[in-house]
């Protein structure tokens, strides 16, 4: 699964081309925190049992976000307090936490549970999609199929699979922190991941670099108009 280095990589590549000029330090401190959030929930899986990739993994929490910055609209509140690029900078936030900080996850196998506790549900985003010259056009990122009847003379109803993994009671995605479920022994491993494929490595010096570039493109153009 990717790292919180590798999520906060990725956002920050992103925000790096999404606010262009206005992506200064402060901008990289706003983004890099909303897209770590998630990842806290390794500890409230402590608290709350298998809610590792639940608690702030429920897309509830950045919906409720976006309603607040929404309703900033007309109060200003964020542009009064802290500057005009200030909610420019806290909706490239959100995006980061949406698309690097949840989203990322949703792509592993065990995926995220994406409208906890309102649905217990664990849900895998895994399929592929591509063209074969033999079956044409193919994906299976969703299967809807026909279930077997219960007894005999009944007939089957529908199933969709869209990736269903099952609730908390069912799934529990391990951690560093919470490795498995229920009472752990003194030899139970604890890994705290930093890269696992190559192309997390390509992500982290992609988003380094845009980073790095960005801000100090930043700095060379203040140094400038400090000059004329």
């Amino acid at each position: 699964m990717p790292s919180t280095l590798v999520h906060v990589a990725l956002a920050l590549l992103c925000a790096a081309g999404i606010l262009g000029d206005r992506f200064d330090r402060r901008a990289v401190l706003v983004v890099a925190a909303a897209t770590a959030l998630p990842d806290l929930d390794v500890f409230a899986s402590l608290v709350v049992e298998s809610t590792h990739r639940a608690a702030f993994h429920s897309l509830l929490v950045p919906g409720a976000a976006a309603l607040a910055l929404w309703w900033d609209r007309g109060q200003a509140w964020l542009r009064d307090r802290y500057g005009p690029d200030a909610v420019a900078i806290a909706w490239t936030g959100l995006f980061g936490y949406v698309v690097a900080g949840v989203g990322l996850d949703a792509f592993t196998p065990l995926g995220i549970n994406p409208l906890y506790p309102l649905i217990d549900q664990f849900v895998a985003v895994d399929g592929r999609v591509g063209y074969s010259t033999a079956d044409g056009l193919y994906q299976s990122f969703f299967d809807i199929g026909d279930e077997p009847a219960a007894s005999a003379g009944e007939s089957g109803g529908t199933s969709v699979d869209v990736g269903q993994r099952g609730s908390t009671e069912e799934v529990h995605v391990a951690s560093g922190v919470d490795p498995e479920p229920g009472a752990e022994s003194a030899a139970t491993e604890r890994v705290f991941p930093v890269v696992f494929r190559g192309w997390h490595v390509t992500l982290l010096l992609a988003g380094a670099l845009a980073t790095w570039g960005r801000l100090r493109g930043a700095d060379v153009s203040r140094d400038h108009s400090g000059e004329r």
